[in-house]
């Protein structure tokens, strides 16, 4: 399939406004908040507290839990308690016996919004049950309703658990684990859920008897690839795979790599390091490497590179069923990095993955990764650079989560946009570092619309940014006439241009020439003790029932550490020590 990819090299209907202050090597530093206010034309999101009083209690003790909520119709518990609930109210839990997480989110027009306390149980210390979970289990697309349960007593399923623990992912990584801690000695039924308990598609018999236990989840069948295995490259394995299966894929390069994967629920990935798939002269499919038209596929530790077609839309994947999660990858010197989903399919998650110098703009352009109309992208704790002509990030989601990246163009690069949101839609852009380099083909950074604000939400939030553009001019944000929220708060502005060319609420932004960055030629935006914004932002609040508070910081390379909480927050994308 084909998808408008129209080149856009000037955009002629923004005004460009060039600010009086010098380029990125100089000068004085000065907050140029700038507000601009217009109605939100939508219902207020709901807002949930909820505490536990005591926090900690020994085995067996109680605790209070208070809620409140306002914009809210109702409320449901999940995790270690459930049922609908009050929109506001109490209630006392007994008998806990291991530390447990109680989930409340209420509900109203403006959306939803959840709220979790943890009771932590003393007096067992060294028991337990913990373990590693395998991705292949796990609903990759709502990682709340991923939770292992303990019930008391063997082969039980049913009735209150004695402890609820999230599954949670390891930093940097594709892989997960729960820790059920301080569960008293005694017969245990652990049981997996990744649809928040309604059903266990995993369940085991454990004894605690003074010592932690471990207990894995292991994936419920491996098919493995590589030299000296029964399918020594990735092509042979794609007529054999059985929904739920595995495939491991040794290290190393394969050459000719080309595939269309039609089974549902497959989770492929390398192991040893990543399994590099080079693309032959001539890819028969006239797609791209891989082509993923199963639902539920998840791809881990995988390298694509080399993906050319006569139509000039290669790919190293092609996707085009229903939700994807791409974890820990790196495409690079494609005509498309990826491209899809096709219009309404699902969910799109690509977190700790780099892309790098796919695109071109031969005609119609392609571009490090240009995701389609689907419901939902994700994008996280990944790395995409050097664009050739395209842009650097492109969605037409009808939802967009850009959170914590690394973006740009850096010194050498020639990308057009460095995000670009055609159609609009509701979009969180959180935490990013965002730089537009002295080559670049279209001088806008982020552009929200620019082809008609076709996606039924029209909501954006830029919150907790640090921009950096070494052009000479441009604009940092577009936004297109008829966005109904606009917020842009927090943002650490470096460079010369126009900050926002739209309508939009304004908050708490800065500007600077001097942003004594720990390198900034090196492309470093870290802060220093002398970097401007710290202690002076202000709380970004709740956006369309999402928590617009950042919680990570970017780590380069592809990866995320907690942000900490230091009074005040800071502006830009990290908070100093």
């Amino acid at each position: 399939m084909s998808f408008p990819m129209p080149r856009i090299k000037t955009l002629l209907l923004i005004p460009v406004l060039v600010l009086a202050f010098a380029g990125c090597g100089g000068g004085g530093g000065a907050p140029a908040p700038t507000v601009n206010t217009q109605p939100p034309g939508s219902p207020l999101a709901p807002t949930v507290s909820l505490s536990a009083a005591p926090d900690t209690v020994a085995p067996g003790g109680s605790t209070l839990l208070t809620w409140s909520s306002s914009n809210a119709s109702g409320c449901n518990a999940t995790g270690a308690w459930s049922g609908g609930k009050a929109t506001s109210g109490s209630q006392t839990i007994n008998s806990i016996v291991a530390t447990s997480t109680y989930n409340l989110t209420c509900n109203g027009s403006g959306g939803s919004t959840t709220r979790s306390a943890t009771v932590n149980v003393t007096g067992a210390a060294g028991t337990g049950v913990n373990g590693a979970v395998d991705s292949s289990l796990l609903n990759r697309h709502q990682e709340s309703a991923n939770l292992v349960y303990a019930f008391a007593g063997f082969n039980i399923t049913s009735g209150t658990p004695v402890a609820t623990g999230s599954v949670t992912q390891n930093t940097g990584g594709c892989t997960f684990r729960y820790d059920l801690a301080g569960l008293p000695d005694g017969s245990y039924t652990v049981a997996l859920t990744k649809d928040g308990g309604s059903t266990f598609p995993r369940t085991t018999n454990v004894t605690v008897s003074g010592a932690p236990v471990v207990q894995n989840f292991a994936a419920a069948n491996v098919i493995q690839v590589g030299s000296g295995r029964t399918y020594p490259h990735p092509n042979q394995v794609v007529g054999v795979v059985q929904s739920g299966d595995v495939v491991e894929i040794d290290a190393g390069t394969y050459t000719d790599t080309e595939s269309t994967w039609t089974t549902n629920n497959l989770t492929v990935r390398g192991v040893g390091g990543r399994a590099h798939l080079v693309a032959p002269a001539s890819i028969s499919n006239g797609k791209g490497i891989w082509v993923t038209q199963g639902a539920n596929m998840a791809v881990e530790n995988i390298e694509f590179s080399g993906a050319a077609v006569p139509n000039l839309n290669g790919a190293g994947i092609r996707a085009e069923g229903q939700d994807l999660a791409i974890c820990g990858s790196y495409f690079h010197d494609n005509e498309n990095g990826i491209l899809g989903a096709i219009a309404g399919n699902g969910n799109v998650l690509i977190e700790y993955s780099e892309f790098a110098r796919n695109g071109h703009c031969n005609g119609a352009c392609a571009h490090n990764m240009y995701i389609g109309n689907t419901d939902r992208f994700t994008l996280r704790y990944s790395y995409s650079h050097h664009a050739h002509s395209g842009h650097t990030v492109k969605s037409r989601a009808k939802e967009n989560y850009i959170l914590y990246n690394r973006i740009m163009d850096e010194a050498d690069g020639n990308s057009s946009y460095i995000i670009d949101l055609p159609n609009g839609g509701l979009s969180y852009i959180v935490g990013n570092l965002l730089q537009q380099g002295p080559n670049n083909e279209n001088s806008t950074i982020l552009t929200y619309g620019e082809e008609g604000l076709t996606n039924p939400n029209r909501m954006l939030y830029v919150v907790n940014n640090t921009f950096v553009n070494d052009y000479v001019s441009g604009t940092f944000i577009f936004i297109a006439g008829g966005s109904n929220t606009a917020t842009v708060r927090n943002n650490l502005f470096i460079g010369n241009g126009t900050l926002v060319s739209g309508a939009a609420t304004q908050v708490s932004n800065l500007t600077t020439n001097a942003p004594n960055f720990v390198n900034i030629g090196a492309f470093d935006y870290r802060p220093t003790a002398t970097t401007p914004g710290q202690n002076v932002g202000t709380a970004p609040g709740i956006g369309s029932g999402f928590d617009l508070m950042p919680v990570y910081h970017y780590i380069h390379p592809t990866n995320r550490e907690a942000r900490p909480v230091n009074g005040t927050i800071d502006i830009g994308a990290y908070e100093f020590p």
